[in-house]
């Protein structure tokens, strides 16, 4: 980790108890900050810590539920804490929560996401019950917002990780690929405390896929 880091490590915690000193958009800020930094699972811990506080203190806001769905549906999936089916259920759960509050294109994708991560625990024999669930959330993105990369970037890493009998492989994920890759190119980098993940996903099929 680098001082840099590490000393917003250290500034994080001690704002953890803090949360209600400043608006919601500061604490947000420096939530979500720590959030795209995040590497172990130490991090990815005080991560949720943060945006529970966020919660309790400003229930009526979704984006912490949010984040804390999108931080369990990794580390499910990346298998960093015991009984992974179970973070997947807690993904789940909050981002059906986020939903009651902001059913939006975003929400919908991390709903996608979470199903993935809970059928990625056994995948041969969970892609029939999760299929839909996977897929339709991303379909009803799209609808909802032509010009949200994340949609395209899960379809794509779903079509890209499907085994080739079934038609995955990068042929049809190249197309779905490209089309992320053109919307994120067209979007500024610069930090939001909105949803601006993807691209990491995105650039692992680009380079596999050889697009350009």
């Amino acid at each position: 980790m680098s001082p840099k880091l590490i000393l917003f490590f250290l500034l994080f915690i001690t704002q953890i108890g803090n949360t209600q000193v400043g608006s919601f958009q500061k604490n947000m800020e420096g939530a979500v900050l720590f959030f795209d930094q995040c590497q172990t699972k130490d991090q990815y811990l005080l991560a949720i810590a943060k945006m529970e506080e966020l919660h309790l203190n400003y229930p009526k806001e979704w984006l912490p539920p949010y984040y804390i769905s999108l931080v369990k549906s990794r580390l499910s999936m990346k298998k960093m804490l015991d009984h992974p089916d179970v973070i997947a259920d807690e993904a789940i759960a909050w981002i059906l929560k986020a939903q009651q509050l902001h059913n939006s294109d975003e929400v919908l994708c991390a709903l996608s996401l979470a199903y993935t991560a809970k059928m990625s625990i056994n995948p041969t024999l969970r892609w029939m019950s999760y299929e839909k669930k996977i897929k339709n959330p991303l379909e009803q993105a799209i609808q909802l917002n032509k010009n949200n990369p994340r949609a395209f970037t899960l379809k794509a890493s779903l079509q890209y990780k499907m085994p080739m009998l079934l038609g995955g492989g990068c042929q049809k994920a190249a197309e779905l690929a490209a089309t992320a890759k053109n919307i994120f190119d067209r979007q500024k980098n610069e930090f939001t405390i909105y949803p601006h993940w993807g691209r990491p996903i995105l650039n692992e099929i680009v380079k596999a896929c050889l697009i350009d």
